[in-house]
């Protein structure tokens, strides 16, 4: 007799045999399943990916259009006023150094801008939004002139949109195994209660003469 070789074991399930229970057959078509919806996983992170970087462009053209760089001064102090200095020139921040001031114009000093609606604004600026070209100091504010972030680039977008994508596709590619795993769990409990249900009738004729045990 031939010996069964290591596909016609894991085949076994498929084939009619004494066996083969209905939770095996059950174990079988869950197993074909998953693994055709594992093939749907990459699909399924490369639509989420999609979808993210298409917003996320509008946003980055929004952003675009909503937000400017405006120029912007120091404020002059009363010591560089008193020294007759222009404001926002380098002469200006030596006289507020002088004045005990931070020498460093991007400390977060006090700035002077004027929106795109032509509309004038001082407030203390935090270090993060001052953008330096140069010896010329650059705010981004939208159309009122309040201050905002940078505008996002069209990398930082596509980086979004590609981690969403891996992971909307890991997520779904973990749930669909851990709700294989439940189910199989699930399919070997039933099992072990019909092992235990056959176990109790059978073992109360074992070992009895004439009971076929």
């Amino acid at each position: 007799m031939a010996r069964p070789t290591r596909l016609t074991k894991r085949g076994w399930r498929w084939r009619r045999n004494p066996l083969r229970r209905r939770s095996d057959v059950v174990e079988a078509w869950l197993g074909v399943v998953t693994a055709l919806l594992l093939c749907t996983v990459p699909l399924i992170g490369w639509w989420a990916g999609q979808s993210v970087d298409r917003t996320l462009q509008r946003v980055v053209r929004t952003q675009r259009v909503e937000r400017s760089l405006v120029p912007a001064a120091v404020v002059q102090s009363p010591a560089a006023a008193g020294a007759g200095v222009a404001p926002g020139s380098s002469k200006a921040a030596a006289a507020v150094a002088a004045a005990g001031a931070d020498s460093d114009p991007r400390h977060g000093d006090e700035l002077h801008w004027i929106a795109p609606d032509n509309s004038p604004h001082t407030a203390k600026v935090p270090v993060g939004l001052e953008v330096w070209h140069g010896d010329q100091l650059l705010l981004w504010t939208d159309r009122a002139g309040t201050l905002v972030p940078p505008p996002m680039d069209d990398a930082t977008a596509s980086t979004h949109a590609i981690l969403a994508g891996v992971a909307t596709g890991s997520a779904v590619g973990g749930l669909l195994l851990m709700s294989r795993q439940l189910l199989v769990w699930r399919l070997m409990r039933r099992r072990m209660d019909s092992w235990e249900r056959e176990w109790a009738r059978v073992g109360q004729d074992w070992g009895r003469a004439g009971a076929g045990g």
